[in-house]
């Protein structure tokens, strides 16, 4: 059996508990470390003794997996992993010292490997020894809170133009290239209120559990209240707070009404709302109010929403020192899709839940536009984002043919949440209003020639909207029981 093994020190200017759990929590390794592409906690209930990391990392061509286990966990001053691959093993091991200001730790770590691979040890030491040495250098970034170089290159203006380089970017390889850029997000959110919707399952799931895993105080909306509850027990049971679940259907204004009514008579803060929830629909639908189901989902909804929630957003960016931010999930089908303004129900042509679902995506795009400008005064940030193609239980159930192609190439929940988080935690993010994104860096909105909205379209769009929100909340007044 040979052996590689390192040795550095490192200091931070952060507490030393944030930094003895941050890093006995591995899962948090896929945040910061590039060679590491999935990092996941397979052990219930809180870090602990015993606890397994399920770890896929890069080297080189090929990706490896390990199962990683905490061995010791001494609060607050030592740590131990052992790591076991195919043919090597690791153990790691981080003394920490240091108080509520400051932390320095010790890191070593210890690869072993075995027959039939040991003897290439002396040709990989320089290669493994350089890759973990880069790593710690951004563990290093992370926990200095580092900002993230956001900005976009030419390359990837140019590729937005071109099209076909432009969507190789929403691939599993185009979220591990953009994450060599990055810092590894390490805010702290216990005093932000997170409201999102769809939040039980795919990327809303992936989404709240890293909030949830920053302190965040989250509130689910949600139409299953089982599911929710077995979220907000599994999360609890992780040692995070546990969410607040509000039971209500974006796609009715009625249960909207209903929901900012409720958040509006509590009158707490909403630091971050993220527009998350949304399906496709291969059938046109309509919904219960009589509207077509993914405009009303996509679109309606997430408008209602957020304008029934302005005034407790404007309360949050008060405080200058945390702000309010509005995040609207949309996808990258949105480039293959104009706005239709005369028919934003899609009642005027065959029906088409593909195009359909893009159009109302390509709406929500439009109206972050409209109101990033709007309440730029008040401090609030509105962004929209697309999560790149994702595996999600939505994109196999609904798009089952788009699914078998490209699943070698589609990305893991956790890769499509991970620019959602970003918006919603770091202090860069907040610096702008009205982009659209893509793995952390603004793209343009319009691939394809003729599918750009004019502000014109845009102010035409609200109006519809508008209008289509005050109908439907007067029509839920006049039914509603008189006292």
């Amino acid at each position: 059996m040979s052996s590689i093994q390192i040795e550095q020190s490192l200091s931070f200017k952060r507490p030393l508990l944030f930094v003895f759990l941050y890093l006995s929590d591995y899962s948090h390794t896929s945040e910061w470390s590039p060679s590491v592409i999935l990092a996941s906690k397979t052990t219930p209930g809180a870090v602990r003794v015993g606890t397994h990391f399920a770890i896929e990392m890069r080297f080189g061509l090929s990706d490896v997996k390990l199962d990683y286990y905490l061995t010791a966990f001494e609060e607050p001053h030592y740590i131990e992993f052992k790591g076991k691959g195919e043919n090597f093993s690791i153990v790691e091991r981080i003394r920490l010292e240091g108080d509520e200001q400051q932390c320095h730790i010790q890191y070593q770590i210890e690869i072993y490997y075995q027959e039939p691979v040991s003897h290439l040890v002396k040709l990989r030491a320089p290669l493994v020894k350089s890759r973990l040495k880069r790593d710690l250098l951004y563990l290093q970034k992370a926990l200095d809170q580092e900002p993230s170089t956001w900005k976009p290159s030419l390359w990837s203006r140019m590729s937005d133009r071109l099209v076909v380089p432009g969507m190789m970017h929403f691939s599993r390889s185009g979220f591990a290239h953009a994450k060599n850029r990055w810092t590894g997000i390490t805010e702290d959110l216990s005093d932000h209120i997170v409201l999102i919707t769809g939040p039980t399952s795919g990327i809303g799931a992936a989404v709240a559990r890293q909030l949830a895993k920053l302190g965040a105080a989250l509130i689910f909306v949600c139409r299953n209240e089982k599911k929710a509850i077995v979220f907000a027990d599994a999360l609890e049971a992780e040692g995070y707070k546990r969410p607040r679940i509000e039971i209500a259907d974006v796609s009715l204004v009625q249960d909207v009404e209903a929901l900012t009514a409720r958040l509006l008579a509590r009158g707490d803060p909403i630091h971050v709302l993220i527009n998350n929830a949304g399906a496709l629909f291969n059938k046109r639908t309509v919904t219960a109010e009589g509207l077509e189901l993914s405009f009303a989902t996509l679109l309606l909804g997430p408008y209602a929403l957020t304008e029934g929630l302005y005034p407790l957003l404007k309360k949050a960016a008060a405080d200058k020192a945390k702000g309010a931010r509005v995040i609207n999930v949309s996808s990258g089908g949105m480039y293959t899709q104009a706005l239709a303004l005369d028919d934003l129900e899609f009642e005027k042509e065959d029906y088409n839940g593909d195009k359909a679902y893009a159009r109302a995506k390509r709406g929500l795009v439009d109206i972050t536009e409209v109101w990033a400008e709007r309440w730029r005064g008040d401090g609030i940030v509105v962004q929209s984002m697309h999560p790149g193609w994702a595996d999600t239980p939505g994109v196999s159930q609904a798009m089952p043919k788009f699914y078998i192609l490209t699943k070698p190439w589609l990305r893991t929940a956790e890769q499509g949440a991970d620019t959602i988080t970003w918006l919603a935690a770091s202090k860069e993010a907040g610096l702008t209003s009205g982009l659209f994104w893509l793995d952390r860096t603004p793209h343009s909105t319009s691939m394809i020639p003729g599918t750009k909205s004019a502000p014109r379209h845009q102010t035409l769009l609200l109006q519809a909207l508008a209008a289509y929100h005050v109908r439907l909340r007067s029509r839920a007044q006049e039914s509603a029981p008189r006292r």
